[in-house]
């Protein structure tokens, strides 16, 4: 039997599968494209500030509900819940007094009749505003938030909370748009009535307050030039004063809004914030103490990819590593001793604190990883046990989804590259696979040992899948990011080519059955590779993906008109239409469609706006110009991010899962 030459990463060691009870399943159960997309049994959990209860948001059949769960007594003592009002999220106000994130349709007394006379009635058919309510354990007690200043009535979404107020058992404070500013409110979670604090600037996104309610930054946003300026109010003077800019790309994010709780916040009383150093490529911490910047924290070779903060009160108590799994560091010594001790048990997985008693005597610990999309624990501190409260994808075994395992080859210059490999449940690698390979987009993005619904779909049809973080990555420094700058279709290219020669060499797969799939610049290098080397791939699928370098440079161009970074940025990563202009027509798959040879699945969202939907039009001109063998699929209403909605996802699993079918064939 091949011993393959790779190190198995993403799954728990037997002894942790053992102490989570984790159940068995049939073996011959068949993933499809349902499961993939059927929602998870429960979103979400915390755990109460005296570490008694856990409060968590279920579907159950069409209703959502909220449970409170008992740890002591292992059992729940409260559920509450409704069929057209739907929770999504919930935290603690304080230990008798939750807080509870609602999606309330428009006009829901309609809506309630309409369930009742409608046989055909879908909840998410109907258009939702996003609410908060404060409600007792029982469900008692209940008051809905910010439900006194007639002018924030109409906003979609009045859930957000920025203050816990740890200080004040009464209030939280709370941001909302009224008349088109970013506005600070304290609210009374007991009567729901809220008092304006303070309105922002045009760009505003949010603010941050200390413990004891002092206004101290905003954060401005601007989303065409996609920087985030932090700025300091001045008491004083009542102005605010410019600390810093910070680059921040939300373009590929699955929420449309600034999660500030991953970027600042305040320790002891002083800013932190997370920013790139230019010149290693690794993000750092940076702290403002009396006006001066300095460098809090700085890891050689290591990205710090966020700050943790305690609770809701812009605390940071520690920041977020990432190499191939997502770490947590804490500043407190006994914190850091108490994660330390749980890390035993996810040794190969991400894992974080979802939150932790204030006495330390239970946190609530969420995992995930590459064969994991989610799992909740109950962690007893003082006797170093752990529960597994909830694996919420019960439509989604976890011994049927692929393994992960992380690998490393060299280029043909001799450069180390890391990728990850998913192989499907079982897999012994006795014999050979069906291979796709799949680059992720950005080019300055990267892969890590994280849960990816599409990748798991493609392995679990019996493919090997590879993931390769090719050079121009983020995460490994500014030299490897830096050597994929002007290299769409050239060196990024030749180190995927790489990844398949070392598979082969391996014998792990069928060198005459590979395919390449991916989206955004996945996409690119997905038709990119049909021109560069014809005969490596059977079959290649473009997800919302460049195909005319010179026309996007100039969309991208026109985009970012008056901001001399980004439209630098723009000529030095891709290449400046004018001086590299044959360079980027010889890159571009719609200016070399003749070139092609190999079945290609097109796929577009009609709402893109970072490749715009002309991309793929251009590409399916040419390709129709020469006779090519192709089949496109336009999604109507799907932006970048095409795989957010299952309505817009759905079309693209099943037409991959039939194109791949058509040109690997069936791999199982």
């Amino acid at each position: 039997m091949y011993k393959p030459l790779c190190i198995r990463l993403c799954c728990l060691t037997l002894l942790s599968l053992a102490l989570l009870n984790t159940p068995v399943f049939a073996s011959s159960y068949d993933l499809s494209v349902d499961d993939f997309h059927a929602p998870p049994d429960m979103l979400t959990a915390k755990l109460s500030p005296n570490g008694k209860y856990v409060a968590s948001v279920w579907n159950y059949d069409k209703q959502r509900a909220v449970v409170i769960f008992d740890i002591q007594k292992s059992k729940v003592i409260h559920r509450f819940g409704d069929d057209i009002i739907r929770p999504y999220s919930v935290s603690w106000a304080n230990d008798n007094r939750l807080l509870v994130k609602l999606l309330v349709p428009y006009k829901t007394a309609q809506v309630r009749r309409d369930a009742k006379r409608k046989d055909d009635f879908d909840i998410d058919d109907y258009f939702m505003f996003g609410r908060i309510v404060a409600t007792d354990i029982d469900g008692e007690g209940l008051v809905s938030l910010m439900n006194d200043d007639r002018n924030v009535k109409g906003n979609v979404n009045l859930a957000n909370i920025t203050h816990i107020l740890p200080d004040d058992p009464e209030h939280i404070l709370m941001s909302a748009w009224r008349r088109d500013r970013m506005t600070l409110y304290k609210v009374n979670i007991n009567s729901g009535e809220s008092d304006r604090v303070v309105t922002g600037g045009r760009f505003t996104v949010a603010f941050t307050n200390d413990i004891k309610r002092q206004l101290l930054y905003r954060y401005d946003y601007r989303r065409i030039s996609k920087t985030l300026e932090i700025l300091k109010y001045t008491k004083e003077s009542d102005e605010w004063v410019s600390v810093d800019t910070l680059y921040f790309d939300d373009d590929d994010r699955s929420k449309n809004k600034i999660e500030l709780e991953d970027l600042a916040g305040l320790k002891d009383g002083y800013l932190v914030y997370r920013k790139l150093n230019e010149d290693t490529g690794f993000h750092e911490l940076i702290q403002v103490k009396d006006g001066e910047k300095s460098v809090l924290v700085s890891l050689e070779n290591t990205d710090i990819v966020g700050v943790i903060t305690s609770g809701m009160d812009n605390e940071v108590i520690g920041y977020t590593t990432l190499t191939d799994v997502y770490r947590s560091v804490y500043f407190n010594q006994e914190s850091q001793n108490i994660y330390a001790k749980a890390a035993k048990y996810f040794q190969d997985e991400n894992f974080r604190f979802s939150n932790i008693a204030k006495n330390q005597s239970y946190a609530v610990i969420k995992s995930w990883g590459a064969s994991n999309p989610v799992t909740y624990f109950t962690y007893d501190i003082k006797e170093d046990a752990i529960t597994r409260f909830n694996y919420p994808y019960s439509s989604l075994p976890r011994d049927q989804l692929a393994d992960a395992y992380k690998i490393q080859y060299l280029t043909r210059d001799k450069a180390s590259i890391t990728a990850y490999l998913y192989a499907p449940s079982g897999f012994d690698f006795s014999a050979p696979l069906p291979l796709i390979i799949m680059p992720h987009g950005g080019p300055q993005a990267r892969d890590s040992l994280n849960y990816d619904d599409l990748t798991q779909f493609l392995s679990t049809r019996g493919y090997i899948v590879i993931k390769p973080n090719f050079r121009g990555s983020t995460g490994y420094g500014k030299a490897f990011e830096k050597a994929g700058h002007k290299q769409w279709g050239l060196r990024m290219q030749e180190d995927l080519e790489d990844a398949v020669a070392f598979l082969e060499k391996e014998r792990l797969i069928n060198p005459n059955k590979v395919c390449i799939v991916g989206a955004s610049y996945g996409g690119y290098a997905a038709l990119m590779g049909t021109i560069k080397t014809p005969s490596l791939y059977a079959c290649a699928a473009s997800i919302n993906g460049v195909t005319h370098l010179p026309e996007q440079i100039e969309f991208d161009l026109d985009k970012f008109e008056g901001n001399a970074i980004l439209t630098s940025y723009v000529k030095d990563t891709i290449g400046d239409p004018q001086t590299d202009a044959v360079m980027l027509q010889a890159s571009s798959p719609a200016l070399n469609a003749q070139r092609i040879n190999t079945p290609i699945l097109l796929v577009h969202g009609e709402e893109d706006s970072v490749v715009p939907y002309e991309q793929a039009e251009l590409m399916q001109d040419a390709l129709e110009a020469h006779n090519k063998n192709f089949k496109f699929v336009g999604i109507e209403d799907a932006g970048h991010n095409i795989f957010y909605y299952s309505d817009h996802s759905r079309p693209v699993y099943e037409a991959l899962e039939t194109f791949l079918s058509e040109h690997l064939g069936e791999a199982k």
